[in-house]
């Protein structure tokens, strides 16, 4: 390309390029600047790869970001790289739909994880990724029913999805308290990633909710060696050697935690209480002061400023942090307790009453109901028991364990009628906000009138009906952790 290339030697009369000449001369082309329109061409190609390549950057980049977060239980980080994905004008709107959805499901909102799960089915995604999502979100809910028999199938094809299977199923076995089937889950999470601390932060959180305090220590210091920097294991550290009395030393992993942003918060208010228990009332509230700047909400820190300003008898300033924890949840006994010492201190002494005799009877009924607790045995003859207990933690303490012994006495006997029509009504309340369980309203509906019509034909006939009592003699006991088991409908967590 840089040599001249020969022309003929007369020049066509008809060129333009053709000049006025006197004799006969030989003419050439004029030289071609090659190094230039080289030069061109490589600009060319290099700003079309930056092109294409900052287009895959820019809608892969907060996808991959979107979906590490998730996996690191970031949630807030995550919804974020969701927003700033869906201003990328190439990204798909069906994966940015089943993300989102996914994200809903982590929520516990499951009404918006059905919402954008259908928007990802409309946009083309994947359906058996949509039909696998439903499940985890049943999994998650401990709806074991419908999740239990996709787990073996999840497992054996997890299409890239090992950690979200293994989570939502273990976090469904935990709320009824299948320790041991969610242990041998978490075991084969270690296994297949090593360099994961989550699955022994679950661990933990399993161990503690079996106070064993000292293993769940242990597991907690486990995810901290795997990544120093999993400051969730510190906080649960500093809560398990709260429980231990041990306050110094979990101010230590309160201090640590401040590494996490989004743990911040958590760790100033649990730094208060630590400080109110070793005496320092003074650096407490200071903290608790901060911390209300930033977010007045914040019903822990509202709730420790409130006791620390009714024992300093500043009654006045106490109510007003007091009053609207109790307005939202009126089954909690230690703001209560202070409020209504607070109102006492103010002259308010009819209101304060009130608020005296609700905390003793809810504090009476759960004090009967873990006393049944203590002597509660195995067979179906507990049926009644696990009812009563059910039905008290129903009313005044926790959802979960109040559905931990409805769950044991359905085991027992699956046609009992104060079981099934106490599931129906759970459900029905829960419907309401996950409409996935709409499939186990009908299902006690139905469980119901089957054992209605049964009940009513043994009165015609003259026979014993089936579920018109405690269960028979021969019904077996309660399964151990270790033995197979059958796997009853579960409440969905928010």
């Amino acid at each position: 390309m840089g040599s001249e290339t020969p022309q003929n030697d007369q020049a066509d009369s008809t060129s333009s390029n053709d000049q006025p000449s006197t004799g006969s001369t030989i003419t050439s082309s004029p030289t071609v600047n090659t190094n230039r329109a080289t030069r061109l061409v490589t600009i060319a190609v290099a700003f079309a790869a930056i092109l294409v390549g900052g287009s895959y950057y820019a809608t892969t980049y907060p996808i991959n970001e979107a979906k590490a977060s998730l996996l690191d239980h970031k949630l807030e980080i995550a919804q974020e790289w969701i927003t700033f994905a869906q201003k990328v004008p190439f990204v798909k709107k069906s994966e940015i739909h089943f993300l989102t959805a996914r994200l809903e499901r982590r929520k516990g909102n499951y009404r918006q994880m059905s919402k954008y799960l259908d928007l990802a089915q409309d946009a083309g995604y994947d359906p058996e990724m949509i039909a696998r999502e439903r499940i985890l979100a049943s999994a998650q809910s401990a709806d074991l029913d419908k999740a239990r028999p996709h787990l073996a199938k999840f497992l054996e094809d997890p299409r890239g999805d090992e950690r979200e299977i293994c989570e939502a199923y273990i976090i469904g076995f935990i709320q009824f308290q299948l320790n041991d089937s969610a242990i041998d889950l978490v075991k084969a999470w270690q296994q297949d990633f090593p360099a994961d601390a989550r699955p022994h932060y679950l661990e933990g959180i399993i161990y503690k909710s079996m106070n064993v305090n000292k293993e769940a220590e242990q597991c907690f210091l486990n995810a901290l060696k795997v990544d120093p920097k999993y400051y969730a294991a510190a906080m649960e550290i500093a809560d398990v050697l709260l429980e231990l009395k041990n306050t110094e030393r979990a101010l230590k992993y309160l201090k640590l935690a401040e590494g996490d942003p989004l743990l911040l918060i958590d760790s100033y208010v649990a730094q208060a209480h630590c400080y109110r228990m070793l005496g320092q009332a003074d650096k407490a509230e200071k903290i608790l002061r901060i911390v209300l700047q930033k977010t007045p909400d914040h019903y822990a820190a509202s709730n420790e400023l409130g006791r620390i300003l009714v024992v300093d008898r500043r009654y006045a300033e106490a109510i007003p942090l007091l009053q609207p924890i109790v307005d939202k949840d009126e089954l909690l006994t230690d703001p209560r307790q202070s409020l209504a010492m607070a109102l006492r201190g103010e002259g308010r002494l009819e209101e304060a009453q009130a608020h005296f005799d609700a905390v003793e009877d809810i504090k009476n009924h759960l004090a009967t109901a873990n006393q049944i607790v203590e002597t509660i045995g195995n067979g179906p003859d507990s049926i009644n028991d696990r009812l009563t207990v059910a039905q008290i933690f129903w009313r005044y303490g926790s959802e979960q364990d109040a559905m931990v012994w409805m769950r044991t006495a359905y085991l027992l006997n699956s046609k009992y009628l104060p079981t099934l029509e106490f599931l129906l009504m759970y459900y029905k309340e829960k419907v309401k906000q996950n409409p996935e369980l709409q499939n186990q309203v009908v299902k006690f509906e139905r469980e119901i009138a089957f054992v209605k019509a049964q009940a009513n034909r043994s009165v015609d006939d003259g026979t014993a009906a089936p579920g018109s009592g405690p269960a028979p003699s021969n019904v077996p006991i309660l399964p151990q952790q270790n033995q197979p088991e059958i796997t009853a409908p579960a409440p969905s967590t928010n």
